[in-house]
């Protein structure tokens, strides 16, 4: 069991933006060149936002279909220890409507247990990771992911290695999924590592530190570069629920407007501890971290009210976060899953109206081995204060829909 599990983590940290299912790629070139891919459809009931919500979330709306998520994965074997991996994929949360891009790429030198990638890395403190992102959704149990899920991609160097009970990986980045070589941008550095403990239980935990500054005066602060976010990690990489425009949101579209927005990642330190237990048909993991950063960003209308803005003031900001996520499967075909999140705001000057929580309840049915049906639903409550994205600062925040999700992998 100690090695399943160990196996199991170093699947899903070597293979994060890959299919989870096993699938059998189309080869060419006499098997240097591999190709494989993901595609996903789904559908929502109306998301609307009770209560205090801010400007440009849905009041008000319809149910409807999401547009469809597809990636497209090439695998080359350069030689026996050199390979090359690329997703291209239309992915609407981070590129927008009708643009293929590149989502994930590296190339990866790997011998002996220990590997290193150049390129696209992984900047996250959380480990076991289920996660959903486009179309590659499969490991995930639920539709959505957590809202206080720690992780983005960034670019840089990813160190990695695993034994039969224990993996670990390190990180240097800088705070951008593009070029980011602004004046005081910093770099990122992270660590991680895993630990089997026999019996199905394993315990984790990870670290993240940015570097990066900003100008200040009179404890009014701005990024040199103009940007209104240092390293992603501290917003996730949020969730495909659809609820208003979100222009005035992180990244310009409602699906990653539904994740805690309270460290900008700018002089940051992240840290995660993690615990799962896992036996033939049932795991369960639950984790428990804290976020703190010596800048954040400015109040706005309502004080202690920071939403993300290129406004920052040097007061620190600070976030405890936890999640416990539970699957059972009831046979080969069907399982049942549930997920709850919860957020508390611990930032200077801020005491009180300020946790942010999620419930998430799902089944899931295997059509076919590649071919998987997802129902979920799911309610979110952010106090005026808890640096949710849905609330304006006056008051809470409510909001709760039905979701479908049909995903192939291939």
């Amino acid at each position: 069991m100690k090695k399943t599990i160990i196996a199991a983590n170093v699947a899903a940290v070597l293979a994060l933006g890959m299919t989870a299912t096993a699938t059998q790629a189309v080869e060419f070139m006499d098997g240097k060149l591999k190709i494989n891919g993901a595609a996903m459809q789904s559908w929502q009931t109306a998301i609307e936002v009770d209560g205090a919500a801010r400007p440009l979330v849905a009041t008000e709306g319809e149910s409807g279909f999401h547009r469809l998520r597809f990636a497209l994965h090439f695998n080359a074997q350069i030689t026996d220890t050199i390979s090359v991996f690329a997703e291209l994929a239309e992915e609407p949360n981070d590129f927008g409507n009708f643009n293929i891009a590149q989502d994930l790429a590296w190339i990866q030198f790997q011998k002996d247990g220990l590997g290193l990638r150049v390129g696209n890395v992984i900047s996250t403190t959380q480990n076991f990771i289920e996660y959903s992102d486009g179309a590659v959704v499969q490991s995930n149990p639920l539709i959505g992911n957590s809202p206080v899920d720690m992780i983005t991609a960034e670019e840089g160097l990813w160190l990695y290695g695993s034994s039969d009970n224990y993996t670990w990986d390190a990180v240097v980045s800088k705070p951008s999924f593009g070029t980011d070589l602004s004046k005081d941008s910093g770099y990122n550095f992270g660590l991680r590592g895993t630990v089997g403990l026999g019996n199905g239980f394993s315990l984790g935990a990870g670290l993240f530190v940015t570097n990066a500054d900003l100008d200040c005066a009179s404890g009014t602060c701005s990024d040199p570069g103009g940007a209104g976010i240092g390293s992603l990690i501290g917003v996730g990489d949020a969730d495909n629920y659809q609820f208003g425009s979100d222009s005035d949101g992180v990244s310009g579209t409602p699906g990653r407007g539904s994740h805690f927005a309270i460290v900008p990642g700018i002089s940051a330190t992240i840290w995660q501890i993690d615990a799962q237990y896992k036996t033939d048909n049932f795991k369960l993991h639950a984790y428990y971290g804290q976020a703190q950063d010596d800048y954040s960003w400015a109040d706005s209308g309502v004080a202690g009210y920071r939403p993300v803005s290129t406004n920052f003031t040097d007061k620190e900001s600070e976030v405890n976060f936890m999640s416990v996520k539970a699957k059972y499967d009831i046979n080969k075909e069907l399982y049942v899953a549930a997920r709850y999140s919860q957020s508390t705001n611990e930032s200077e000057g801020i005491s009180g109206n300020d946790s942010l929580d999620r419930i998430q309840l799902g089944l899931g049915y295997w059509i076919e081995d590649k071919v998987l049906l997802k129902i979920e639903y799911v309610k979110q409550t952010e106090e005026a204060l808890s640096g949710g994205q849905s609330t304006d600062g006056t008051g809470e925040a409510e909001w709760d829909g039905l979701l479908a999700e049909l995903s192939v992998s291939f």
